[in-house]
């Protein structure tokens, strides 16, 4: 009789601590897969310190896939025509954020060239 209730304890006790839930250790490194910018104003893209993002996406595993977003948000005259929004997103993965930043500031350049 012992014995089952011993037996019977013991069971419990196991199958108690196996269902304990995880919790997420807070000092694990995460990783940050987006980052957007909204504006209004396409000058403010223009002035964005560039070498922020190195420290935005600093604790990225290499391959990790990051998008930058930007959004011109109202409406937007190139030239001939007038546009009501403008949004680019730059994908590629943090071991490339070099050449990201590179080909948003291209397309930023050539954004601005065209409002001109």
């Amino acid at each position: 009789m012992k014995f089952k209730f011993v037996v019977i304890a013991l069971l419990f006790c196991f199958t108690g601590i196996n269902a304990q839930e995880q919790k997420p250790d807070p000092k694990k490194p995460y990783s940050v897969t987006e980052l957007r910018f909204e504006t209004k104003k396409l000058s403010e893209l223009t002035d964005f310190d560039w070498n922020s993002l190195d420290t935005i996406f600093a604790n990225n595993p290499p391959e990790t896939e990051i998008n930058l977003i930007f959004e011109i948000n109202g409406k937007v005259r190139l030239k001939t025509t007038t546009v009501d929004n403008i949004k680019f997103v730059v994908s590629g993965k943090a071991s490339e954020l070099d050449s990201l930043k590179v080909k948003a500031q291209e397309l930023i350049s050539k954004l601005e060239s065209n409002m001109k």
